[in-house]
């Protein structure tokens, strides 16, 4: 991501962060707890997370992990995030996690901007919320979605703001959801389109085949 893009990214969360306390869903750009549970409720259910290790790109307050966790038994969660008090705050928040000897899961939390880092695989990728913010690199979107894809064993799972219906906003972009199905399918050809659980949001979902392993 440009230097002036995550300058601007910044400085927008800076503000909600002087706004609200704790770990505010509104800190993180959505309008509410439920805008942001509606779009993990979607994730969660794309497919089966059990034993299956999960790289968040975005992670924020690691809320998505929190929800997972919940749910599923993961094998292990890697968080990403550009903002570092978002995860300087995460890694405060999930400290005790580690402690506790029942925990299920083992989570890990990296600042940096995860556009321009090589991601180590994982079996689920997952970015929510973080693919909204505009670029000035025309071809952002596709370069991240191709990198989210090679880093994704098993599947990738994003969400986008719906330009049926959410207007152009200086920070925010949103997109043809027929169009990122379409250019998706160029890449995988397991791909679903999510679009029932908000007006404004829609969730893609790429599934990479089965390798079929001979036995003699």
């Amino acid at each position: 991501m440009h230097l002036l893009d995550r300058l601007e990214i910044y400085l927008f969360h800076r503000t909600r962060l002087k706004k609200w306390r704790g770990r505010n869903a509104k800190i993180l750009g959505w309008s509410d707890e439920t805008a942001q549970s509606k779009r993990f409720q979607a994730i969660a259910t794309a497919t089966n997370f059990n034993d299956r290790s999960v790289l968040d790109l975005g992670c924020g307050f690691g809320d998505l992990f929190r929800y997972l966790d919940e749910i599923y038994t993961l094998d292990s969660y890697t968080g990403i995030d550009q903002h570092r008090p978002f995860i300087q705050t995460t890694k405060k928040r999930f400290a005790q996690h580690h402690l506790d000897p029942s925990t299920k899961t083992a989570s890990h939390f990296i600042w940096g901007d995860f556009s321009q880092m090589t991601l180590k695989p994982h079996d689920i990728v997952v970015a929510s919320g973080s693919l909204n913010y505009r670029s000035r690199n025309d071809d952002y979107l596709s370069s991240v979605i191709n990198q989210m894809y090679q880093a994704a064993d098993k599947v990738l799972i994003f969400n986008l703001l719906n330009a049926d219906v959410f207007p152009p906003q200086p920070l925010l972009v949103s997109y043809n959801k027929q169009a990122i199905y379409r250019y998706c399918k160029l890449q995988c050809d397991d791909v679903s389109l999510i679009d029932d659980y908000a007006e404004e949001d829609f969730t893609i979902v790429m599934r990479k085949p089965v390798v079929q392993c001979n036995l003699y």
